[in-house]
């Protein structure tokens, strides 16, 4: 009889935990967001060029809080949360370097990718500096802050500056891109100065 009494509680606790197994996949399944996926890189390579400029090698780095595949917005009271499903497909440091290859091909400028320390080369640093949207009236305020410094091969410093970019948009990833293509154009425009 105790022996029935065991057997009975086993079978009926391996019923509950399969009948919970079951209802938590069924929850989880329905409780995941979708998630979008957006790349801060939309320069397209446009024109081939007879003969570039002198090329630069190309140094990218970015402040921690901005170099995550998260989205990051700043709301009227200074907080900063992460955008809910929108991801970058790739770190910001990362799409702003191939976006920065396209835009300085685009007009005529070579870019060393990994240039010998031989090689008498100069080189670009940019900074991301700040990389978030604020929201207002359902539209985006994309905001994105860059510095950027030349560098001789003698690593003495030929030309520093910012930029800093404000673009407006519904999409939170237009936006930001936006804002990078903008300061990516100016960077061009001082490099040929």
């Amino acid at each position: 009889m105790l022996l029935r009494t065991r057997l009975i509680y086993v079978l009926f606790g391996i019923y509950i935990i399969v009948f919970l197994q079951g209802c938590l996949n069924v929850n989880l399944k329905s409780v995941l967001p979708d998630q979008t996926y957006y790349s801060l890189d939309n320069t397209t390579l446009q024109q081939e060029c007879k003969k570039k400029q002198d090329g630069f090698g190309l140094i990218i780095t970015a402040l921690s809080p901005y170099d995550t595949k998260d989205i990051l917005l700043y709301n009227d009271k200074h907080e900063i949360k992460v955008l809910p499903n929108y991801k970058w497909i790739d770190l910001p440091k990362n799409m702003v370097r191939n976006a920065f290859i396209k835009t300085a091909a685009n007009h005529c400028i070579q870019i060393e990718q990994n240039p010998a320390l031989s090689q008498r080369i100069n080189t670009l640093r940019i900074n991301i500096n700040e990389l978030y949207v604020l929201t207002s009236n359902n539209e985006y305020e994309a905001h994105m802050y860059l510095t950027y410094e030349i560098m001789g091969y003698d690593m003495r410093r030929i030309k520093d500056g910012n930029i800093q970019t404000l673009v407006i948009h519904n999409n939170p990833a237009i936006a930001l891109q936006n804002a990078m293509n903008e300061a990516l154009q100016k960077i061009i425009n001082e490099i040929k100065k």
